[in-house]
């Protein structure tokens, strides 16, 4: 019964992404092209096309969170507790996350030839895993799409600026893909804690979203569903 109740707005943010495959597939392309531009310098590629990617996952999480907020009340409404409709969420774009991994990590094998292939494709597994959690709680503070992608460009641009062994990137929320990826073409930069810190980032920014959603869902109807 509990699964039944989550393929009904998971097949809702389905249905949405759809609506919306010509933006997907530019936020998809988009790092595909950073990636090409920087082709003959391996490292910078790598990170640059992996952290990148946050660009179309995250992108498609965050307009689905927004364009699902009068969708999210009725179903509230409805009998639907707001962690359910989190869970269906986050395993649809989940899903699409790690489709987009997988061309991405066969596209980065085959151009850069990493040292460490498994180190690269566990960062752009990374960057798609995080981006979910991470588009949906932009998506949940953020009033319009504008917003919501100006704060995506921000920090994914941000990111992209910066190496892994710099303190502030430590602090932004791709550090442990990014670093991930400069390991798989540089043995000499040390995986250190970068896959706990991503889990933690992961953890994080899915209960910040969780919360922000709960709060913005009418509380009668969220009193009624209990």
């Amino acid at each position: 019964m509990r699964g039944a109740r989550i393929l009904v707005p998971a097949e809702m943010t389905g249905r949405e992404l759809s609506r919306r495959r010509v933006t997907l597939a530019l936020l998809t392309l988009l790092p595909l092209a950073f990636y090409a531009a920087l082709a003959g310098h391996a490292q910078r590629a790598a990170q640059t096309g992996g952290i990148a990617m946050a660009f179309s996952v995250a992108g498609a999480s965050i307009f689905t969170a927004l364009t699902a907020r009068p969708v999210d009340r009725r179903l509230v409404l409805a009998g639907y507790r707001p962690h359910e409709l989190v869970l269906a969420r986050l395993a649809l774009l989940e899903l699409f996350g790690l489709v987009v991994a997988a061309v991405f990590s066969v596209v980065m094998l085959l151009g850069t030839s990493p040292s460490d292939p498994l180190a690269l494709v566990g960062g752009v597994v990374g960057v798609a895993v995080i981006s979910v959690p991470f588009g949906l709680a932009v998506g949940a503070l953020a009033p319009h799409d504008l917003e919501g992608v100006l704060i995506l460009i921000g920090v994914v641009g941000i990111q992209l600026t910066l190496q892994s062994t710099q303190t502030l990137s430590t602090l932004l929320p791709f550090w442990g893909p990014q670093r991930l990826m400069q390991h798989a073409v540089d043995g000499t930069v040390p995986i250190g804690a970068a896959v706990p810190v991503g889990v933690a980032y992961t953890l994080a920014l899915l209960a910040l979203g969780a919360l922000l959603m709960t709060r913005s869902a009418p509380r009668r109807a969220v009193a009624a569903a209990r």
